[in-house]
């Protein structure tokens, strides 16, 4: 069967949200509000550099960027742990908005609400998410050693692991699968889709410009959006190629 085209998951996204933007900017209250402060940091930093960098000098440009050292190597590096946490955190409550965007798609009475963004930090979801996020994170540090465009390519090789195993656990199925048997369901998924992914993430580097370009006032629209389009792309899969290519989870 012939998949959705970028038009039409965009379409059926916003058709679902008609009418329900309040529910639905509630469900990602915290993602736009960590983007909306991005935006205005973003703006701000541009602003700022623009302004310095058209009174100072050369040498007052290294001084800005290295301190008292004249090397590269006068800067700190970030703290490893506390990345990896912070990603994590981010991590859970994306997906767990997702989670609910979802539902929705899938059933127009499941609107989600406030708290569908702490779903993935329940019981029946804790443990899965993270343990395929550590799995996730192990095997694509593991290819980026190699180059980066091998590791660009496993982040959309293994995107949609969370997705399936929300589908198996509501089957039932989850219990009969190890964490990381979904990093290799998403692998067989989307053979033959990443480039469809890339694109529909290239179609929203415009409106992603524009959220920023309005001091993050435009994210307000753009996270939900961009949730919905994430699982609406799933949702397509699944139904398209779910039976075929994972007849163990879509019998």
């Amino acid at each position: 069967m012939e998949h959705a085209s970028i038009h039409d998951l965009k379409k059926s996204v916003l058709g679902r949200y008609k009418g329900s933007w309040f529910a639905v900017i509630k469900a990602n209250i915290i993602p736009i509000v960590a983007a909306v402060i991005t935006g205005i940091l973003i703006m701000g930093a541009t602003l700022t550099v623009a302004y310095v960098f058209g009174q100072i000098s050369g040498n007052d440009i290294n001084q800005l960027m290295y301190g008292n050292s004249t090397e590269p190597g006068g800067y700190s590096r970030p703290n490893v742990a506390m990345e990896f946490l912070f990603n994590a955190i981010t991590m859970f409550i994306a997906v767990g908005i997702q989670y609910g965007i979802l539902d929705w798609l899938r059933n127009a009475q499941q609107a989600p609400s406030w708290n569908t963004a702490f779903q993935t930090f329940t019981r029946k979801y804790f443990v899965s998410t993270l343990a395929i996020y550590i799995f996730q994170f192990i095997f694509e540090l593991l290819w980026s050693f190699l180059f980066l465009i091998p590791g660009l390519i496993k982040i959309y090789s293994y995107s949609q692991a969370y997705f399936l195993y929300k589908d198996a656990e509501e089957r039932n199925l989850s219990g009969d699968y190890e964490f990381i048997n979904f990093i290799t369901f998403s692998r067989r998924l989307m053979n033959g889709n990443k480039g469809r992914l890339f694109l529909l993430q290239l179609s929203l580097v415009g409106w992603y410009i524009l959220s920023v370009a309005s001091f993050g006032i435009g994210f307000i629209w753009f996270v939900p959006y961009k949730n919905g389009l994430y699982a609406a792309f799933y949702k397509d899969l699944v139904e398209k190629n779910g039976s075929k290519v994972l007849p163990e989870l879509f019998k």
